[in-house]
């Protein structure tokens, strides 16, 4: 552990943190719309994000997925770094940078599954994604709101964050009930899931400007 600290320690003497906030949003969106643009045969609001990585430019959904989410990593540990504070309670920071750090690798692994023999997986590592992305926005959350080094606003960005992942999960379970017991609620759960696709890229949009958002902070603030 002493070697890792040291490892980061170094490393951001060299790289500021908040620099990997900012590659995570510019390679994970560049990723996205750089598969928009090569799959013209998908439609955005008719179909769901897993879908775009097998589809003709998907290719560059999976990279921008796995790399954005590996320069995440130093991110988190950064942000919960600059968290560090005698109002803020040291056992929930160290959860929120491990859980962090979890998610980020599950969200990698996201991409690296999708599309290939482990596509089955990809299901598994997108929800446990969205579950951890709701844990992981509230943590930092409630650890900005006692920090001196936060604003309310930056505390409750991360609330609406974890809202967004929240109510996602609703459509979810109900289109996948629906779809399991077609018989007891088939035609709602395809009422359902026309929301789905527009709402899993809110999801996605909405944590890649979580991270924008909490490096301009910290570029801002000069934390």
């Amino acid at each position: 552990m002493k070697r890792i600290n040291e490892f980061f320690d170094n490393l951001f003497k060299i790289i500021p943190g908040y620099v990997f906030g900012l590659l995570t949003f510019v390679v994970g969106f560049s990723g996205f719309i750089l598969a928009l643009l090569f799959s013209p045969e998908y439609v955005m609001w008719e179909k769901s994000i897993s879908l775009l990585g097998h589809q003709t430019g998907g290719i560059f959904s999976r990279i921008g997925l796995i790399i954005s989410n590996t320069i995440a990593i130093p991110f988190i540990i950064y942000l919960g770094r600059a968290l560090k504070d005698e109002n803020v309670d040291e056992n929930v920071r160290k959860i929120a940078i491990g859980a962090g750090i979890f998610i980020s690798v599950i969200a990698a692994l996201t991409g690296a599954v999708s599309g290939g023999g482990l596509s089955s997986l990809h299901g598994l590592f997108a929800l446990l994604s969205w579950m951890g992305g709701i844990v992981v926005c509230l943590l930092f959350g409630l650890l900005m709101l006692k920090s001196l080094k936060y604003s309310k606003s930056a505390a409750y960005f991360s609330f609406i964050i974890a809202i967004i992942f929240g109510s996602f999960l609703i459509p979810f379970f109900i289109t996948n009930f629906c779809n399991a017991l077609p018989d007891i609620c088939g035609e709602f759960g395809k009422s359902v899931y026309t929301i789905m696709p527009v709402y899993e890229w809110v999801v996605m949009f909405s944590i890649l400007i979580f991270y924008l958002f909490n490096s301009i902070y910290m570029l801002y603030k000069k934390i």
